[in-house]
C-alpha cells in the first residue's frame, strides 16, 4: 500500500495564524503536533515510511522536510514539489505517476489520499475503514470516505450513500456545501455523509478514470513523471472531486463513525478544543470577564476581553483577528482584500523560516533593520 498526502494548500481562513509563506498545514494546531505530522502517522499506520509521497510546493518543501526528519525519514526522498498549485486533481494525478515509476507500486496496489491538514480520531478505528477502502480499490472502484454528521454544517461537501455492498457502500452522487436548509434536510433523510476529502483507488482504475473524465490531465500524466513537471501548465486547475470522483459510474464510500475535522476555519477549532466553565476556549496569556462562548487566542502579548459573547480573538506579533463566531468562512474575504492592498501581513509571519534555520524581524526604520537569526547546527547562511 501506498499513501499519497496532499500539502501544498494555503488554509486561508485560518489567519492571521496559517499564512501564504507558512499554511495551516505546518501549524501546531494537534496537540503541540502539526497537522502535518498528524497526517504522517496515519500514514504510517498503514504503510512504511519508504511507501510515502507527499505533494508540496517550493515554499513549504524545507518545512515538510524538517517534519518529515523526525516522523518518517525515509519519507524525505518522496517529496515532490509541484511547479505551481493546479489544485488536486494534477497533484494526485503526478503523485500516481510518481508511486509508479520511481516507487514500483503495483497497478493493482491501493493508493490512499490524504489531506495533511485534518484532524482525524482515533487512528486505530481509522485503520479499520482503510482497511475496507482497501479491499474496495482492489475489487476495481474509486473509493472516498465520508464521516456521519454530528451537527448541521454548511461549511463540507456531502456524499449520499447508496447501494450497500457488505462494509462499504455506492456513492450516489456528491454534493456542494449546502444552504443551511439544505444541510437540514441532508441530517435530517440519514443519507448523507460528510465529504472528508480521502480517497484510495489502484493505479490502474484511477488512469482508466482520468482518461474517460479528465483527458486534459491524463494526456500530460500518460508521457511520464518528468514531461507532467515539464509541461505542468498545460493542466487545468480542478480539483479530483470535478475531474474524476463526481463523473464515475464506479465510486464506492466508505462511512465512518469517528472524529474528523478539516479545521477549515476558526470556527471548527474553537468546537475541536476543551471548554471551560463559561464555554470559552482559551490559550495564551489570556484575561477575560464576563465573556463567554468565546475562543480567544494569545500568541505573544496579554490578550483581555470584557462583556462579550461569541467572539473570535486571535492575536499573533503583528496581527490581531476580532469577529463573532460563525462567521469563520468569511475570513477568506478579509484576506482577500488584505492580498489587494499588498499587505504582507496576508502573506509572511514576522518569523521567516529558511533552509538554513529562521529570522525575526525586531524592528525596521527608514534606514535600519534588526533581526534576530538563528542558524541550524550545521547550516550556513550566505552573508
Amino acid at each position: 500500500m501506498k499513501v499519497i498526502i496532499l500539502a501544498g494548500g494555503r488554509g486561508t481562513r485560518l489567519w492571521p495564524m496559517s499564512r501564504k509563506s507558512y499554511s495551516k498545514q505546518f501549524l501546531p494546531l494537534l496537540d503541540g503536533r502539526s497537522l502535518l505530522e498528524g497526517a504522517v502517522n496515519r500514514a504510517l499506520a498503514v504503510a512504511r515510511s519508504q511507501d510515502i509521497v507527499t505533494v508540496t510546493n517550493s515554499d513549504y518543501y524545507f518545512y515538510v522536510k524538517d517534519i518529515l526528519q523526525t516522523a518518517a525519514p525515509e519519507a524525505i526522498q518522496n517529496i515532490i514539489c509541484e511547479p505551481e498549485g493546479r489544485n488536486t486533481a494534477p497533484a494526485v494525478a503526478l503523485a500516481m505517476q510518481y508511486a509508479v515509476e520511481r516507487m514500483n507500486a503495483a497497478q493493482d496496489e491501493t493508493v490512499l489520499v490524504f489531506p495533511s491538514d485534518h484532524i482525524i480520531a482515533p487512528v486505530g478505528k481509522l485503520v479499520s475503514y482503510l482497511r475496507i477502502a482497501d479491499q474496495a480499490a482492489r475489487d476495481g472502484y474509486l473509493v472516498t470516505f465520508g464521516v456521519h454528521p454530528t451537527r448541521l454544517e454548511t461549511g463540507y461537501g456531502y456524499l449520499q450513500v447508496g447501494e450497500q455492498h457488505g462494509a462499504y457502500a455506492l456513492c450516489h452522487r456528491f454534493t456542494e456545501k449546502p444552504v443551511a436548509a439544505v444541510a437540514e434536510q441532508y441530517l435530517a433523510s440519514g443519507e448523507y455523509l460528510w465529504n472528508c476529502g480521502m480517497f484510495a483507488f489502484t493505479p490502474s482504475v484511477f488512469e482508466t478514470a482520468l482518461h474517460a473524465s479528465a483527458s486534459d490531465v491524463a494526456v500530460v500524466t500518460a508521457q511520464g513523471y518528468d514531461n507532467t513537471l515539464q509541461h505542468w501548465s498545460d493542466m487545468p486547475s480542478i480539483s479530483i472531486d470535478y475531474a474524476v470522483m463526481e463523473k464515475a459510474a464506479n465510486v464506492a464510500v466508505v462511512p465512518m463513525d469517528l472524529t474528523w475535522s478539516d479545521v477549515g476555519s476558526w470556527d471548527s477549532y474553537y468546537d475541536l478544543q476543551e471548554k471551560d466553565g463559561n464555554d470559552n476556549v482559551i490559550q495564551g496569556d489570556v484575561v477575560t470577564i464576563g465573556t463567554h462562548d468565546s475562543l480567544v487566542v494569545s500568541g505573544k502579548r496579554l490578550v483581555t476581553t470584557v462583556d462579550v459573547d461569541h467572539v473570535v480573538v486571535i492575536e499573533t506579533d503583528d496581527a490581531v483577528l476580532v469577529t463573532q463566531r460563525g462567521s469563520g468562512q468569511d475570513v477568506r474575504k478579509l484576506l482577500e482584500l488584505l492580498e489587494a492592498q499588498h499587505r504582507p501581513e496576508a502573506i509572511d509571519h514576522t518569523e521567516i523560516i529558511r533552509p538554513w534555520g529562521r529570522y525575526r524581524i525586531l524592528e525596521v526604520g527608514p534606514r535600519f533593520k534588526i533581526k534576530s537569526i538563528v542558524v541550524n547546527v550545521g547550516a550556513m547562511l550566505s552573508l
